[in-house]
């Protein structure tokens, strides 16, 4: 694959993002999926970003899955479904990388 590097420093970009985010911002998930930020971030924005970082997960990884059945399999025979899959696997991962750093952008830039 051509993009592998890009695609695996995406990827830990991503988990990396995604584990800052929750100490930094001192989040904490009740029993009702209501979310806990510091007063000042306390604002219902912030918490619709964090609610799309946390459940992007499941989708990204079923588009990642999908993705690399396009490029492993039916890529093996038909070209164009390689070249697919390879642009899907790429796309998801730095897709998955923003996706990650939204709620620490806005945070930043509130305070």
């Amino acid at each position: 694959m051509v993009y592998k590097n890009i695609t695996i420093v995406a990827i830990i970009l991503s988990i990396i993002a995604a584990i800052t985010c929750n100490f930094v911002l001192g989040i904490e998930v009740d029993e009702n999926l209501g979310i806990d930020t510091p007063e000042m971030l306390n604002n219902s924005t912030l918490q619709v970003l964090i609610l799309i970082q946390r459940y992007s997960w499941p989708v990204a990884t079923l588009v990642f899955i999908y993705a690399m059945y396009q490029f492993y399999v039916i890529g093996s025979e038909v070209l164009d479904h390689k070249i697919l899959g390879q642009r899907l696997i790429v796309g998801v991962s730095i897709f998955m990388v923003i996706i990650q750093c939204l709620p620490l952008m806005y945070a930043f830039l509130l305070v």
